[in-house]
């Protein structure tokens, strides 16, 4: 079985339109014979994913079978090599949480809102991670603060900035994503990021070419000289936003579950829409909203954490 499929099993797609789209944890009956999400098997797949989204690129295109390990174990590393996570590894393996309004947002990346975006791109929307930011923090020794992710759809020639949000509340992530949107798309940003950007793509430029990822061609696009109405036109913004919900008490009753699950959705993207016409690129940017209800915010990253922190301690 393709990985897509798999992914497609256990994440379900409730919301498919052209810039607007919804997944949740799918159900299934467990040994008991109830209906219980299959949030472990969610937890296992974003697990697997791990050395792409921590590494990338940027250990080659290949693995030999004796280094599968070590690269497993390197990429947990690195992850809990930023403070945001190790952090945030500290607090939900203690059975606590961060608030949506905690004053230092940067912890709030330590609860793997890039990760499950950089998993949704990849599987459902077939793109492909061109710059890992993990890797350039362990190996430079500071983040890459902008883009939560930084991929692209080769068949399509689009380079994909996204943000991400998890929060409690849907209207707090919302909120958040459209203060993301108006700090990080305008012209000082972005040609600081483009540049940044630029330079990690040259930093593994042997390898993406190995894997035909052509790096030129997104060198080119990011150039200082090239026009900003170029530069938008081949750019994909996925704004992507994990949230709790009570919808799943539905679960059992289609309709209603149909019903209450499209309506919440609904409302977010249109407080979403409401707040972005105020941006002066409005016209100009290709925004794809993703929204992912959950049960609980805080089983999903607790279990996650605690994963990697398994990976980590197979290095000794």
């Amino acid at each position: 079985m393709s990985r897509v499929i798999e992914v497609t099993n256990i994440l379900s797609c409730k919301v498919n339109e052209a810039n607007l789209h919804s997944y949740f944890i799918d159900f299934d009956i467990d040994e008991n014979g109830d209906i219980n999400q299959l949030l472990e098997k969610f937890v296992q797949l974003l697990t697997e994913e791990i050395p792409s989204f921590a590494l990338g690129y940027h250990q080659g295109v290949t693995i030999p079978q004796e280094n599968i390990l070590r690269i497993l174990i390197d990429a947990a590393n690195s992850i809990y090599k930023i403070d945001a996570y190790e952090k945030a590894a500290e607090t939900y393996l203690n059975d606590d949480h961060f608030d949506d309004d905690i004053p230092d947002k940067y912890l709030k990346r330590g609860e793997f809102g890039e990760l499950i975006l950089h998993f949704i791109l990849k599987y459902v929307f077939h793109t492909t991670p061109l710059v890992a930011k993990i890797y350039f923090k362990d190996s430079y020794g500071h983040a890459v603060h902008g883009f939560d992710s930084v991929h692209i759809n080769s068949e399509e020639n689009t380079l994909w900035l996204g943000e991400s949000k998890i929060y409690t509340d849907g209207r707090r992530g919302i909120d958040a994503l459209i203060e993301d949107l108006h700090e990080h798309f305008n012209g000082n940003y972005l040609e600081s990021e483009f540049n940044i950007i630029s330079k990690r793509i040259k930093d593994t430029e042997v390898n993406l070419e190995e894997a035909g990822l052509s790096p030129n061609h997104w060198i080119s696009l990011l150039n200082t000289y090239t026009k900003l109405g170029d530069k938008l036109d081949n750019i994909v913004i996925p704004m992507f936003c994990a949230f709790e919900s009570n919808v799943f008490s539905k679960y059992s009753n289609d309709s209603e579950f149909e019903q209450v699950y499209t309506d919440e959705i609904t409302r977010l993207n249109q407080r979403f829409l409401t707040k972005k016409i105020n941006h002066p690129w409005n016209d100009h940017l290709n925004i794809i909203v993703i929204l992912v209800p959950l049960e609980s915010k805080k089983k999903l990253i607790r279990m996650l954490h605690h994963k990697l922190k398994q990976l980590q301690s197979l290095g000794g």
